[in-house]
């Protein structure tokens, strides 16, 4: 058909030619391709005739289309739709296009920035095309990145204070132990070795009394050899003691431990109180035995006297502290002090419960703070993709066909502003193929390719799709038939070349 109208319009100055050339377009509207393809051979140039020509190339084409036509009819003698739809070629006409073209658009509207390409320019798959204005963007960004910032923060603080919910747990679960230890000490009463030591206790101050009779009266009469030797031995012994006594009271101190809430000291109580005692008194005896001593060795004076029957009377005082000890232990705990120790133990298990409570209310706490960093963390995400979209990239390696848009213009969404294509690989795109030659194609047939600007080049391509919705061609159903073209990196093809195209029927 293209062929048939340059045909008319090279002749549109023989008025003869032209009324019988409307009337072979009408009729070859049912030639089979093959023909067109024949008659497009037939051409007479009025550029290179004068006068004469005109008549003779008018007479000539019309006897040869009407020659041709009587052929087609004899030939068919049966129906044109049968002989086409038995034919072992289909033919057609297209257009060259690449195989990789895209119309690219935004996503979001807005004002170009910055053109960052030019027709013509060769790109690389994701390079920045074109920019819209991006401060509303990458306010919203710094805006996310803050809220992100802050929620990490918040999740740190929880995180902290479930860290000490724990540790006031363990804290409270300890003081428990203890309170339950405490409370058995005092329902079990006093051990035997309890008692053991209150009675040695008792017998030690009676000793120290002794030594204090001893003292005062060694100190009225002047001491021989043999009474300071004893005196030392008195002494010593008292050292000894002592030094034992201090030794037991310190590993009492050294049981205590610290905790976040305070020091606990498990071995406070009634075995302090004791230890305590006795230490002081030892130490006391120890006083007084130096005391004697010392004035056995220097000669007695008043005040040595007045001393040496005061420690009389702290041992007598020692000795009644050591006997109330030994009848407490012997007597027992009383309901009072049960009592107390139960209550001890009670509070320590409500402080067990409310250190549990916190830890829930911690753990909550986290889980909350992980929700808000996480949708902070998606806030982030989108204003980054918000950010990201004010940029039109290139979707692969191509070349830059047209930009529609300049700077300070507006960019509606959606609507195509650059087309990008692949000039590496070609194919065809037929416009007029009929719903009757369509059945006769299928996906990997054959197909010879010929372009008008390339009259000396015959290609060879593969069908790779056929249409599955149809298009109007000149009143008629048409599909669309996708050929892919091999060997064409040398040929100067361009996007939108006419070309026909033969494919080998079923």
């Amino acid at each position: 058909m293209r062929i048939l109208r340059n045909f008319k319009k090279e002749h549109r100055g023989a008025q003869r030619f032209h009324n019988g050339y409307n009337e072979l377009e009408k009729i070859t509207n049912f030639f089979p391709r093959r023909v067109y393809s024949l008659i497009s051979k037939i051409r007479c140039s009025l550029s290179q005739n004068k006068v004469s020509q005109p008549t003779i190339c008018e007479t000539l084409g019309n006897k040869i289309a009407l020659s041709i036509f009587a052929i087609f009819l004899l030939a068919n003698a049966g129906t044109a739709v049968q002989a086409q739809s038995t034919a072992d070629i289909v033919s057609a006409e297209g257009q060259v296009v690449p195989q990789e073209q895209v119309a690219l658009a935004f996503q979001a509207g807005g004002t170009v920035a910055a053109v960052l390409a030019a027709d013509g320019d060769v790109v690389q798959a994701g390079e920045a095309l074109l920019q819209l204005d991006s401060a509303a963007a990458e306010l919203g960004l710094q805006q996310a990145q803050a809220r992100l910032a802050t929620a990490q923060s918040g999740l740190a603080a929880a995180q902290n204070e479930q860290g000490l919910a724990e540790t006031a747990v363990t804290t409270a679960q300890s003081r428990l132990a203890v309170a339950q230890a405490n409370l058995a000490l005092v329902e079990a009463g006093a051990q035997p070795e309890q008692i053991a030591a209150a009675e040695s206790r008792v017998a030690a101050a009676q000793a120290a009394i002794t030594q204090a009779v001893g003292s005062r009266d060694a100190a009225l009469d002047i001491a021989d050899a043999s009474d300071i030797l004893a005196a030392e031995a008195a002494v010593a012994a008292a050292q000894a003691q002592a030094q034992q006594l201090e030794q037991a009271y310190q590993e009492i101190l050294d049981s205590c431990f610290d905790t976040p809430d305070g020091e606990v000291c498990p071995l406070f109580g009634p075995i302090e109180e004791q230890t305590r005692q006795q230490l002081d008194a030892a130490r006391l005896n120890q006083q007084a035995a130096q005391a004697g001593l010392e004035a056995l060795q220097n000669g007695a004076t008043p005040a040595q006297r007045q001393a040496a029957n005061a420690q009389i009377g702290v041992a007598q005082a020692n000795l009644a502290i050591a006997q109330a000890q030994l009848d407490l232990l012997r007597a027992g705990a009383t309901p009072e002090q049960i009592r107390l120790a139960e209550v001890a133990v009670e509070q320590a298990q409500v402080g067990v419960q409310q250190a549990e409570v916190r830890i829930v209310q911690a753990a909550a706490g986290v889980v909350v703070a992980e929700t808000a960093v996480s949708l902070a963390q998606t806030g982030v995400e989108s204003a980054e993709l918000a950010l990201e979209r004010t940029f039109l990239r290139a979707a692969f390696d191509g070349t830059v066909v047209s930009v529609a848009l300049s700077v300070g213009e507006l960019a509606a969404p959606g609507f195509p502003v650059v087309t990008l294509a692949n000039f590496g690989a070609w194919q065809i795109e037929t416009i007029d193929l009929t719903e009757l030659d369509v059945a006769l194609v299928e996906e990997g047939a054959s197909v010879t390719v010929r372009v008008d600007a390339l009259p000396d080049v015959e290609l060879e391509g593969v069908v790779t799709a056929v249409a599955l919705l149809p298009t109007l061609a000149r009143g008629d159903v048409a599909y669309t038939v996708t050929i892919d073209l091999a060997e064409t990196a040398d040929l100067p093809l361009r996007w939108g070349m006419t070309a026909f195209v033969d494919i080998a029927s079923r």
